[in-house]
């Protein structure tokens, strides 16, 4: 069935006019990606959602499984902040903005896209008043706009939506869901890029337990740009439970360590055949990504033949030690 509170927003078919969503359909999607509060419920409905998020079901999609920083899914240390949240915080200042206290946040990087959406559509304002903006600064502010997209945003928001779709439920899975096909109506506009964006140019491969140590490996493995894929909450419990193994209370990385230690050999295979999974999404992006998802592809690969490579050398794998 079609979604008549998506329609509302798009341009009037926006595949065939301006091929883009409109402004207030993107500011209305990043406003969801921050917590809720209860002026939002009218908006929820607006998009055709009837249930709203309570706060827990915020903290358990946003604050629990899959973090909405650029900066975590981008960096080489899969952490807030770094040297990630340095470049997107340039980016504003090179559009001549103030970056906010979390400039790469999802609802960050989406306000600023609406913002810069919305000054395009000034400067093609045919009212015969006066150009607001001088041809530099309107070349700017196209520029502006796709660099963002292609740099900060293509290269993880697709693959970050995916897994919010698999393991949110309710509002939040079609909030995903919603922005996705917004994000693929942009994509398509903008093309593919041209070249590598700098946040993977500038990226690390996934440490080898073998040569580099067993904490390397772990951080490694918790760091999207170089493993290739996204490891939440979730996965780990699922995992766990496949094997029947204990899973331990707390963060990612101490559960991981004490799944390892426990049978490194199966864990290590079953994390292999998810990395195959989270490979064939970045497949399926290629068309719309380009050599952005060539270079996950490539990561998710490179990380499944790794852990197969252990899994079957009997590699015992802790925190401490590798043998």
């Amino acid at each position: 069935m079609r979604n008549q509170g998506l329609d509302l927003y798009l341009t009037p078919d926006p595949l065939k006019e301006s091929g883009q969503a409109s402004v207030d359909l993107i500011r209305t999607l990043a406003v969801f990606a921050e917590a809720p509060a209860s002026e939002h419920i009218h908006l929820w409905k607006t998009l055709g959602i009837e249930d709203s998020p309570s706060a827990s079901d915020y903290a358990d999609v946003f604050l629990f499984q899959l973090y909405p920083y650029a900066s975590v899914h981008l960096g080489s240390e899969g952490m807030l902040g770094g040297e990630a949240q340095n470049r997107v915080a340039g980016f504003w200042g090179a559009l001549g903005r103030n970056p906010p206290p979390e400039p790469d946040h999802l609802a960050a990087l989406l306000g600023l896209y609406a913002t810069l959406s919305e000054q395009i559509g000034l400067v093609g304002n045919s009212s015969g008043k006066p150009p607001r903006f001088s041809e530099a600064e309107t070349l700017m502010i196209h520029r502006g706009r796709d660099a963002l997209l292609q740099e900060h945003i293509a290269p993880w928001v697709p693959a970050y939506l995916e897994r919010v779709i698999e393991i949110a439920a309710g509002p939040y899975r079609s909030w995903a869901l919603l922005l996705d096909k917004v994000l693929r109506v942009e994509l398509v506009r903008a093309g593919c890029p041209k070249q590598l964006p700098l946040h993977l140019r500038e990226s690390s491969p996934l440490a080898d337990p073998r040569t580099d140590g067993a904490d390397a490996f772990i951080s490694g493995l918790l760091a999207p740009v170089r493993a290739g894929i996204i490891l939440a909450r979730a996965d780990l419990a699922r995992l766990s439970s496949e094997l029947d193994l204990g899973l331990r209370a707390g963060e990612r990385r101490y559960a991981l360590e004490h799944l390892l230690s426990q049978d490194s050999s199966r864990f290590l295979q079953s994390l292999a055949t998810e990395a195959d999974r989270q490979a064939a999404g970045h497949e399926h992006r290629r068309e719309l990504l380009g050599i952005t998802a060539d270079f996950f592809l490539d990561q998710a690969q490179t990380t499944s033949k790794l852990l197969r490579q252990l899994s079957e050398g009997g590699a015992k794998i802790t925190a401490e030690t590798v043998s």
